[in-house]
C-alpha cells in the first residue's frame, strides 16, 4: 500500500503506521486495495531487478559514472541565473477554502471535496486526521467519522481562479511575460520588473486597506470577544488532541526552519500579523490600512492581502530566484505565510540540500521508494550517490537529478526568446514553455457509453475555455482513463494542425474514447468502466504564432528526424523520464496507441509490453512482435517520405536527387544514421 505524504502541509507530524493501518484495515477485498497491492508487488520487482545491478557496480564503473554527472554538475552551474525574483503562489486548500467561505458552518469541521470514490482536496482540519486529496472517500470516513464531504463546484472555483489572477498580473504585466497558471489555485510569477519599478513608488501607491473595493465594509473579524467567552479554543484543542494520530517525526524535530507541529488548533491562521485571519470567520485580524514596502518579500505581502481583498482566500507563497526553488518555498509557511530565499547559491543549495527527497515537485511514492532503496533520501544525498545514479537512471534522469540536486531550474518561460514572442495583456502565453494543457474529472463508476461521452464533451468544452483563455492552440489530444480497477491508461492522437476548436479536439477525443471501448470488448471480453476521465492537449503554441510555427515544423521536424538519437534511450520503469520528443504527425497507428509518459503498473501487468521504436524513438505499448513489425513498417514508410522531401529542401537542383532505389536501400538500414545506435534488440526495453 502506498504510505501517506507526511510532508505535504497539514499533514506534519501524523503518526503514519496508524494512518497506513486504519486504510489497508479498511479496504481489503476492494478494488482500490487490489490494485495498490499489485503496483507494490510490480514496483518491489524493478526495485530488486535495480538493486541487483547496483550490487554488480565495480569501484571504477562507478567512479566513471561520477565523472560524467561532474560534468553535468558544471554545466548547470555555469546556467544558473540569480538574477530574477519568481514568485510561487498556491492557494490554500483551495476547494475547501471556497466551500468554506460560502458556508460558514463548514469552518470548524473537517471539510473534504469530492465524493466518496475520490477527493480532490481537504482543509487543514481535516488533513490532521490523515485525510488528503486523491484517496477514496469512503476511507476519510474511517479516519475521520466526522468528516463533511460537499461535491465540487468547478464553475465556482474557475470564477474565483480568474479573480486571483486579476490581482497577480498587475505585478508583471509591465515587464517581460510573467504569469504562468499551473492550475485553477498554483501560478508562477516573475516580478523582477515590477521590482525595479517599485524602488520609485511613493508610500500612497503601496496603501490599501482591507475593502473588496471603495466604501465597502472592512473585512475585519468582529468575533475576538465571542472566542474568548465561548470556550471554542477548548472545544478545538481537545476534539483534535483526543482523534487526531498525531506524532513528531524525526524529520521534522531536525527542521529548524518550521515550528514543532502541534495538536492544539490555532484560532488566527498566519504568523504575520498583518495578514492573519480569524478561523472562526475567515476575516484579517487587524483593521485599518495597509503600508507596504518596496522589497521583495513586501511586494508578495502585498499581493497576497490584496488576494484575500478580492476573494476572502488566504495564499500562501514562495520568493526565490528559479521557480523550483520558489515552488518548494510557497509550502514552507502553509497556510498563509510566505518564505523568501535569497538570491545566491549559496543560500538556495543551503535551503534545498538537507530536505526530503519528497518535497521535489514531481517525486512521488515509487520514484522516493526507488530512490531510497538506492541510498538517496535527501537531495543532498543525490550527489553523494551520483556515480550509483548515473548506471541506475537513464541519462535524461541523471540529468534532472543533478539539476535539483543543486536547486536549478531551466525557467525558460523568462527567456528572452519567450519575452520577445509571447505576450498578450501581460499574461504569459503558456504554449511556449507549457507543453500541454489538461482537465480531468472523478466520477462514480461508469459503463454507459452515451453517459461518458457526455462527459468527454464536457471536458472538451472546459478545455478549449482554457485554452483560449491562455491564447494558446495544440495539436495532439490525450485521453486518460481510469478504471473501475484504478488501472490507468492513456491514449494519444495527433491531428493534422494546430487547434483550439471545440468540435475538432471533440471529435478526436470521442474517437479515442470509441476505440478504447471497442479494445476493451475485443481484448478483455467486457464492457470498459470508467471512475476517471482527463483530456489533455498538447505541443501547445501561441494563437498568435500558429501560422508562423507551421511554416518551420517542416523543416523543424526534418532536423530532429535526420540527426539521430544521441542520447541514452529513457529507463523504461522511471516515471520521471519521458522519451526525447519528436516530431508527430498524422501516421498513427490507432492499433498502437502512443503513451503518454508512463504506462500503469496494471497495464504492464497485463501481458502488455513496452519498447522503443529504433526509428521513431517514441515508446510504444504492444503485445507481440507482429505489432512491433507494423509499427516498424509505418516508420520506414515515414523515413522514405521525410528522406524524399528533405533531400528535395536541401537540394538546389531537383535532378540531382538521390533515386528512389537508393533512398530506399537506406531506409532498409535506419541504424546506420548515427554512430551510437545498434542492433534492433538494443532499443527493444522489455519489462
Amino acid at each position: 500500500m502506498r504510505g501517506i505524504n507526511l510532508y505535504k502541509a497539514g499533514m506534519e507530524g501524523l503518526d503514519a503506521k496508524t494512518i497506513d493501518k486504519i486504510i489497508e484495515d479498511n479496504s481489503k477485498g476492494s478494488k482500490f486495495y487490489e490494485n495498490e497491492v499489485r503496483r507494490g508487488a510490480i514496483l518491489k520487482e524493478q526495485v530488486a531487478r535495480k538493486l541487483a545491478k547496483l550490487r554488480s557496480l565495480t569501484k571504477e564503473e562507478i567512479d566513471a559514472g561520477e565523472k560524467d554527472a561532474d560534468k553535468l554538475l558544471r554545466s548547470y552551474c555555469t546556467e544558473r541565473r540569480f538574477d530574477r525574483c519568481i514568485v510561487h503562489i498556491d492557494m490554500d486548500a483551495f476547494y475547501a477554502a471556497v466551500e468554506m467561505r460560502d458556508d460558514p458552518s463548514l469552518r470548524l469541521k473537517p471539510l473534504a471535496v469530492g465524493s466518496q470514490s475520490m477527493l480532490s482536496t481537504s482543509n487543514y482540519l481535516a488533513r490532521r486526521f490523515g485525510v488528503r486529496a486523491a484517496m477514496p472517500g469512503f476511507l476519510g470516513k474511517k479516519l475521520c467519522p466526522q468528516l463533511t464531504i460537499v461535491p465540487p463546484d468547478f464553475v465556482k472555483y474557475t470564477e474565483v481562479s480568474r479573480a486571483v489572477r486579476a490581482v497577480l498580473v498587475e505585478y508583471c504585466e509591465s515587464g517581460p511575460p510573467g504569469l504562468v497558471v499551473m492550475s485553477l489555485d498554483e501560478v508562477y510569477l516573475n516580478i523582477t520588473q515590477h521590482l525595479k519599478e517599485r524602488a520609485d513608488w511613493p508610500p500612497a501607491k503601496r496603501t490599501y486597506w482591507p475593502r473588496a473595493a471603495p466604501k465597502t465594509p472592512m473585512l475585519v473579524c468582529r468575533c475576538a470577544k465571542a472566542t474568548k467567552d465561548s470556550g471554542v479554543a477548548d472545544l478545538l484543542t481537545t476534539s483534535s488532541a483526543s482523534n487526531s494520530p498525531t506524532k513528531l517525526s524525526a524529520a521534522e524535530e531536525g527542521n529548524s526552519n518550521r515550528d514543532a507541529p502541534s495538536n492544539i488548533v490555532s484560532l488566527v491562521v498566519g504568523k504575520d500579523e498583518e495578514l492573519a485571519t480569524c478561523l472562526l470567520c475567515g476575516m484579517l485580524i487587524r483593521s485599518g490600512p495597509r503600508v507596504f514596502g518596496t522589497s521583495a518579500e513586501e511586494a508578495v505581502r502585498e499581493m497576497r492581502f490584496r488576494v484575500f481583498c478580492a476573494t476572502r482566500l488566504t495564499c500562501s507563497a514562495g520568493i526565490a530566484p528559479n521557480s523550483l526553488i520558489a515552488k518548494i518555498a510557497s509550502d514552507w509557511n502553509k497556510p498563509n505565510g510566505q518564505f523568501f530565499v535569497e538570491p545566491t547559491a549559496e543560500a538556495v543549495e543551503t535551503f534545498i540540500s538537507p530536505l526530503p527527497i519528497r518535497k521535489v515537485p514531481g517525486i512521488g511514492h515509487v520514484t522516493e521508494c526507488r530512490l531510497r532503496a538506492f541510498g538517496v533520501e535527501r537531495i543532498e544525498d543525490l550527489r553523494k550517490r551520483r556515480g550509483a545514479l548515473f548506471h541506475l537512471v537513464s541519462h535524461i534522469g541523471l540529468a534532472y537529478y543533478m539539476r535539483i540536486s543543486l536547486g536549478h531550474s531551466e525557467d525558460d518561460w523568462v527567456g528572452p526568446a519567450a519575452s520577445a514572442t509571447a505576450t498578450m495583456g501581460g499574461t504569459y502565453l503558456r504554449g511556449a514553455c507549457q507543453k500541454s494543457m489538461g482537465i480531468e474529472r472523478t466520477f462514480h463508476d461508469c459503463a454507459d457509453p452515451g453517459i461518458l461521452h457526455v462527459k468527454c464533451r464536457q471536458l472538451c468544452l472546459s478545455l478549449v475555455n482554457d485554452m483560449k483563455e491562455a491564447h494558446v492552440q495544440g495539436k495532439t489530444v490525450t485521453m486518460k482513463f481510469k478504471l473501475s480497477t484504478f488501472e490507468v491508461r492513456s491514449r494519444s492522437q495527433t491531428l493534422p494542425d494546430y487547434t483550439c476548436t471545440t468540435a475538432i479536439i471533440s471529435q478526436c477525443a470521442s474517437e479515442i474514447l470509441r476505440d478504447e471501448m471497442k479494445a476493451e470488448l475485443a481484448e478483455n471480453s467486457k464492457v470498459l468502466t470508467l471512475r476517471l476521465m482527463g483530456v489533455r492537449v498538447s505541443n501547445l503554441v501561441p494563437s498568435a504564432m500558429c501560422q508562423q510555427f507551421r511554416q518551420e515544423t517542416l523543416e523543424a521536424a526534418f532536423n530532429r528526424g535526420f540527426q539521430g538519437d544521441e542520447t541514452m534511450e529513457p529507463d523504461d520503469d522511471d516515471p520521471l523520464v519521458t522519451s526525447a520528443e519528436v516530431p508527430e504527425d498524422c501516421f498513427v497507428q490507432r492499433s498502437l496507441p502512443l503513451v503518454s509518459g508512463k504506462e500503469s503498473f496494471a497495464t504492464q501487468a497485463q501481458g502488455f509490453t513496452s519498447a522503443t521504436c529504433p526509428v521513431c524513438s517514441k515508446q510504444i505499448r504492444l503485445k507481440d512482435l507482429e505489432e512491433m513489425n507494423e509499427h516498424l513498417d509505418t516508420c520506414l514508410s515515414r523515413q522514405t517520405v521525410w528522406d524524399a522531401v528533405k533531400e528535395t529542401f536541401s537540394s538546389p537542383n531537383p535532378s540531382s536527387s538521390k533515386s528512389p532505389s537508393t533512398r530506399t536501400k537506406r531506409v532498409a538500414h535506419p541504424t546506420r544514421s548515427t554512430s551510437s545506435t545498434g542492433p534492433l534488440d538494443k532499443y527493444l526495453k522489455m519489462s
